[in-house]
């Protein structure tokens, strides 16, 4: 039996649903989901655990936010129902590893690992209904009034101090300029659209030195190879999960099929590939909600 390893497992877990059709961080806005998942303390789950807790959520029609192990649901008097099938979430760890040194001997390099655990969503406990009661089923996603999500936007662009226009068809982050364009708003289906789009464009400018520096990283993007496509992957990712904190539904790109291709590339030459740019659109969006006074807080 070959030996688990959680980096393939939860690659696998996204490219079965990239390969469906499904893009795991905007699943719960496709059905009536949860899109924040939490934890049993109120703190939400954040990079891939927030991912994969999505596409369960979505896979599974649970409408509760809470997940929780085993433990913590017998804790809380709690009994998960008999046969029901536990989701896998992980933990990132360091450890002080010993490399040879250039120079020769020996240095202490700090290396990450994940480690894996399980958990179960509180629908699938007895027990727990009145300490974490259930949406209704028919109750629709919150979304926030355009008029907020203008305000928020502004106050981002403003604080991050980024270039920023509207006009033109095209929406796009140009990094040599440190600059967002973007068609007006009349030329969104919605207006909602609109800030999705923007939201994803922003997420791409936080990769800039003076933010959460993915210099490093983009260097070499270009369109269509594995570099351009793992960006593209940061900035969707989070812009979903801006879009769980401030109810908006995410998606925008046209030639979807396209880079959901370039995605699976990247996915299936790395197995760690998700993992970071997870990662890293946890801390872009992060940054974003800090910079509009909107932080969640979040373990």
């Amino acid at each position: 039996m070959p030996k688990f390893d959680v980096y393939t497992e939860v690659t696998n877990q996204i490219i079965e649903a990239l390969e469906q059709g499904v893009k795991p961080w905007e699943c719960p806005w496709q059905k009536n989901a949860a899109a924040l998942p939490l934890r049993v303390t109120g703190d939400s789950y954040r990079g891939i655990n927030h991912v994969l807790l999505n596409l369960k959520a979505w896979a599974q029609g649970y409408r509760n936010p809470v997940w929780m192990t085993f433990k913590q649901a017998k804790d809380l008097g709690g009994m998960v129902r008999k046969g029901e099938k536990s989701s896998l979430v992980v933990k990132y760890g360091t450890f002080e590893a010993k490399d040879e040194a250039p120079e020769g001997g020996m240095e202490a390099k700090t290396r990450g690992y994940l480690k894996a655990y399980r958990v179960f969503n509180v629908q699938q406990i007895d027990g727990l209904e009145d300490q974490f009661p259930t949406p209704d089923e028919a109750a629709p996603l919150e979304t926030r009034p355009i008029e907020q999500l203008s305000h928020i936007a502004a106050n981002m662009i403003e604080i991050m101090g980024v270039g920023y226009e509207e006009g033109g068809d095209r929406a796009c982050y140009i990094p040599s300029k440190d600059h967002v364009q973007m068609p007006e708003v009349s030329k969104f289906k919605t207006a909602e659209l609109f800030y999705s789009t923007l939201f994803h464009e922003l997420s791409h400018a936080t990769g800039h030195k003076r933010r959460c520096d993915r210099t490093k990283e983009k260097a070499g993007s270009k369109f269509g190879n594995a570099v351009y496509a793992m960006e593209e992957l940061v900035a969707e990712i989070s812009s979903a999960m801006m879009g769980a904190q401030l109810g908006f539904q995410p998606g925008h790109i046209e030639d979807s099929a396209a880079y959901v291709r370039s995605w699976l590339k990247v996915l299936r030459d790395d197995k760690r590939a998700i993992v970071k740019a997870a990662a890293a659109a946890q801390r872009s969006a992060d940054y974003l909600m800090e910079q509009a006074g909107e932080i969640a807080e979040a373990a």
